[in-house]
């Protein structure tokens, strides 16, 4: 058996003496560590005469971005300290010192305890060949600047503060993520760094002096790469500042009405965090940014803008202190405006035209999409030549179209090649156009939608409306994301390139001069168009209303009978109508408060019905009718609707699927007994329902329910009936502030997937038989009391994801060593956690996250364990490596 050591990378190495530094000190300095996100080596061990420090510290100093000695009264007196500081400078580390209880020339000069340490090292002959090593490190690092804490008792956490927020700066915490194959972009980097006046000898940098504010506009081509170095740019920068912020998509936002949105998101930014929502008004959202960072340097980046008047309202120069930065990124280099300022700072406005890649870079890019590899089939080399000549070499055109290519036949191949032709501009759009035309008849369908509608939407809703409209949303989703024309985020939300939203608006708008003969309106202008005819037949399919309306004529849906979706934002319906809009799919109406009008609309074609925030009372009566209206409704959402009562009942219905009750507080035994007249529904959200104490027998009923969201209740077990949900898949329980057991009757889940008890404060422990669970493959156990997992957990093999973060684990569980499909295991913060991490059993595991525990050893295989993403390992952890 062998083993070798491997320790990761720590942002942070701390050197201390542990008799000399109070506890609360290092309580204090660790948690802004912690709460900066900061990851640090602690070492407390003492060692005895005669020994080395460990091969792990060396390795821990040597893989650290940055050392800090804590230098104290007997400091020296530590053989242990000392190499430390001498293994530090022997790496060539950054080091920030700070001096607790002693004055920085007592360390660089060796006086007074430090003198009298060295004096007895010598006496008792300790480390004679270390001695002189030591005093130059001491001598060195001490005449670098840091924090002096001459009251040890008390005190020091703002000055703490301060440091952390330095080290953070220098480990660049606030950087931008950034698309993966990247190619290309030292090209124009030196000169955006000289025109914002501090790129000196190809580098950053860090200590000079920075005079005047600046503002740089970076322009060029949509898909030139505008965004993305700048991100590059900003990674580079940001930690020289006192704030920044870099906010996207700002054109996108401000024409939607968001600018108290981006507002706020600025000022959190700009503050490090802070309260979700700060100003209410634009007005007050531009007062409140010029008085809360006059003398603050900071530097803000808005993506794409293209008038001044998106600016405005944002980040004018003169607002900020003095060595402040703006970066814009643009299609117009003149889209700023210098403002005179107040004091005697001088500003500077400088632009840089992004330009295509030189052929080699775009070779590189080509080849990495559409082969996955830099060296293709020699049959190919001429026509990715050609393709990426015809496209000029743009970055976003090249990822797009190499996406395409990728497994297409030489046919294909040819025929795109073909249809790249003309002036660069028109050969963008062209280009986007054809791989547009290349996608399904569906797939364009949905992406229209997208475009318009649904971007940064859970796609749930919009799945049920494609798929009421034939329109195959999985196929053609899954067709959109192969080609990148469309992602998913973290949260099931459609992500989608801001050149790719535009394509899509920009197409419906070519359908027809008039908004009316379009298949989709959305902006204000061509809204408040199709809202003023009131003659002919209107081709809309899709429309949204902003609040900005306030009210619309009933009469004007007469003439928009094609209507699928329609989205209604507080927005009411004046007159009395009747029998709107006999095709609608989808009504989305935010903020209705008369059942009169939501009855006026024809509902026989209606899937969805999304009633959120509203304050229209509906009684057991209206619900019939509403159901008997809406025969073929599948999606209800009554979100945040507190007007439903107790006494409320929901009628039978054999088609609704999705029940969206969360936030109603009254949720009486009568409500919970209706629900059972839903026997097809496929997904109950009852998250934040106060008064829900109990599973109610309701439930047994419910054949088909897969998901079962009661987060936020005041549910006390989990207990099921004999027959309970048998189809069940998802069961979340999340923040339930009174749940303290799960039963055993928990094994008659048979198809659970997913359990999520995060954040249950009072749950100790779970039933031995959750083992029983064959299918499960995530379980969140995050932030409750459990400190032990039952041994049957080993019967899972289908798990996947195991979150423990905050629990009261005391070992490694035994009973997941052997979990072959395990893919990630988080047990960060669970600070009782020590000992080994047995590993070699978890062939599939791609993340592991033990941030903040005691585990000292990480056990692994090999021959051959291979980790994706080994992630927040902490400390002084050794990692062996076994047969």
């Amino acid at each position: 058996m062998g083993f070798q050591i491997a320790v990761c990378n720590y942002q942070v190495f701390l050197s201390f003496r542990g008799p000399d530094v109070r506890d609360s000190f290092l309580e204090c300095f660790h948690d802004q560590l912690t709460g900066a996100g900061i990851v640090a080596f602690l070492d407390r061990k003492e060692i005895e005469y005669g020994e080395r420090i460990d091969d792990k510290i060396v390795e821990a100093i040597k893989r650290s971005y940055i050392c800090v000695p804590v230098f104290s009264e007997d400091f020296a007196s530590s053989p242990a300290c000392l190499m430390e500081v001498a293994q530090m400078v022997e790496s060539d580390k950054t080091i920030l010192p700070i001096f607790y209880g002693v004055e920085p020339s007592v360390v660089r000069y060796q006086r007074g305890t430090y003198g009298n340490s060295f004096a007895e090292h010598e006496r008792k002959n300790r480390y004679p060949d270390s001695i002189e090593k030591w005093k130059a490190a001491l001598g060195k690092i001490a005449g670098k600047m840091g924090p002096i804490f001459k009251n040890v008792d008390g005190g020091y956490l703002e000055c703490l503060k301060d440091f952390v927020s330095k080290l953070r700066k220098l480990l660049r915490m606030d950087e931008q993520d950034v698309t993966e194959n990247l190619v290309g972009i030292d090209r124009d980097m030196p000169e955006m760094m000289r025109k914002l006046g501090f790129y000196e000898d190809g580098q950053v940098v860090k200590e000079r002096e920075m005079t005047g504010r600046w503002v740089l506009a970076v322009w060029g081509l949509p898909g030139v790469g505008k965004t993305t170095l700048t991100k590059v740019l900003y990674n580079k920068i940001s930690h020289l500042f006192e704030g920044c912020s870099f906010l996207e998509n700002v054109r996108e936002e401000i024409e939607e009405k968001r600018v108290v949105s981006l507002q706020n998101r600025l000022i959190r930014d700009l503050k490090g965090g802070g309260d979700s929502s700060i100003v209410e008004s634009p007005n007050q959202g531009t007062k409140m940014i010029r008085q809360l960072f006059k003398e603050s340097r900071v530097i803000i980046v808005l993506d794409d803008v293209d008038d001044f008047e998106q600016i405005k309202p944002l980040a004018e120069l003169t607002w900020f202190g003095p060595r402040s930065r703006i970066i814009l990124t643009t299609r117009r280099k003149d889209v700023y405006q210098m403002q005179r300022s107040e004091d005697q700072v001088i500003s500077y406005k400088h632009d840089h035209e992004i330009l295509p890649m030189n052929e080699n870079h775009a070779l590189e890019l080509f080849r990495k999409c559409a082969f996955g590899l830099n060296h293709p089939p020699k049959n190919y080399d001429k026509m990715s030549r050609e393709i990426i000549c015809a496209i000029e070499n743009l970055p976003f055109a090249i990822d797009i179209v190499g996406r395409y290519l990728n497994g297409k036949n030489e046919n294909i191949w040819r025929q795109t090649l073909d249809d790249l032709k003309g002036e660069l501009q028109e050969k963008v759009e062209r280009m986007l156009e054809a791989c547009y035309k290349l996608l399904g008849k569906k797939a364009r369908e949905i992406f229209l939608d997208v475009a318009c509608f649904f971007t940064r939407v859970e796609k749930t809703m919009p799945f049920y409306m494609w798929a009421a409209r034939k329109l195959g949303p999985d196929i053609g989703v899954d067709e959109l994301q192969n080609m990148s024309f469309l992602k998913t985020g973290e949260k099931n939300e459609f992500l989608m390139h801001g050149q790719l939203k535009f394509l899509g608006r920009e197409i419906v708008k070519k359908e027809d001069e008039d908004p009316q003969q379009r298949s989709r309106v959305w902006n204000y202008e061509d809204v408040q168009t199709t809202l003023c005819k009131k003659k002919g037949t209107s081709k809309v399919k899709a429309l949204r209303v902003t609040r900005d309306f306030i009210q619309v004529d009933g009469e004007v849906f007469h003439h928009l009978s094609n209507l699928r979706f329609l989205e209604l934002d507080n927005v009411d319906i004046d007159g009395n109508p009747e029998n709107l809009l006999p095709n609608l799919v989808w009504l989305d109406w935010h903020g209705c408060h008369d059942k009169y009008k939501l009855f006026a609309f024809k509902m026989e074609k209606l899937v969805i019905l999304n009633l959120c925030t509203s304050s229209v009372k509906l009684n057991s009566e209206d619900w019939k009718l509403l159901m008997e209206k809406a025969g073929s409704l599948k999606v209800l959402n009554l979100k945040d609707c507190t007007w439903i009562n107790g006494s409320m009942q929901f009628p039978a219905s054999r088609h609704l699927e999705c029940l969206i009750l969360e936030g109603c507080l009254l949720f009486s035994p009568t409500i919970q007994k209706s629900i059972s007249n839903f026997e097809n529904l496929v997904s109950l959200n009852m998250k934040r329902c106060k008064l829900f104490k109990h599973l109610p027998q309701a439930l047994c009923s419910m054949k088909v329910l897969k998901e079962l969201l009661i987060d936020g209740t005041k549910i006390q077990r989990l207990h099921f009936e004999e027959g309970s949900l048998p189809a069940l898949e998802i069961l979340s329980a999340c923040e339930c502030e009174v749940l303290s057991e799960v039963t055993d009757s928990i094994e008659l889940l048979k198809n659970l997937q997913k359990l999520a008890l995060r954040n249950c404060k009072n749950l100790i422990e779970l039933p031995a038989v959750i083992g029983k669970l064959v299918l499960l493959q995530e379980m969140d156990l995050s932030d409750t009391l459990i400190k032990v997992l039952p041994p049957s957990v080993e019967n899972l093999e289908n798990l996947e994801v195991l979150k423990m973060v905050g629990t009261y684990l005391k070992g490694f569980p035994e009973a997941i060593k052997d979990l072959k499909k395990l893919k990630e295991l988080d047990f960060t913060h669970c600070k009782n956690l020590r000992g080994h991490c047995n590993i070699r059993g978890l062939f599939s595991l791609r993340i592991l996250r033990l941030k903040y525990t005691r585990i000292s050893h990480v056990l692994a295989r090999d021959n051959g364990q291979v980790f994706l993403h080994i992630q927040e390992l902490d400390d002084n952890i050794v990692w062996q490596t076994v047969p």
